[in-house]
């Protein structure tokens, strides 16, 4: 397996699936059958492992492909980004939520390059 430094990060983004689709924590632990504290690993980029099953399940629950869910990015396309995520961050407390709530706010990332 040739393995580069350029694309070194995978990046969870079920975050993003879940304010498009309008579904909570408590969707994806019916749909999974996992325990609240494993979504929460799951949502929060705290995994570096995924059952097929599981994801084909997430997806079946956002009505998504694998690829809507997890990333693969460079360390540049992830500083982009975490600059995006912030500015949505401003935008809503500026507009104190407004239409820009259902903007995704957060960045999680996992980082394969120890493996």
């Amino acid at each position: 397996m040739i393995r580069t430094s350029h694309y070194r990060n995978k990046l969870c983004v079920t975050e993003t699936q879940l304010l498009k689709t309008g579904k909570t924590s408590a969707d994806l632990i019916r749909a999974t059958g996992h325990t609240p504290a494993n979504i929460s690993k799951l949502r929060n980029g705290k995994i570096k492992a995924i059952r097929l099953k599981t994801l084909l399940d997430i997806c079946d629950e956002l009505d998504c492909q694998p690829g809507d869910i997890i990333q693969r990015v460079s360390e540049k396309e992830l500083e982009e980004l975490i600059v995006e995520r912030a500015k949505n961050v401003v935008r809503q407390m500026r507009d104190g939520g407004g239409n820009e709530a259902s903007l995704p706010t957060s960045v999680f990332a996992v980082d394969f390059s120890d493996e």
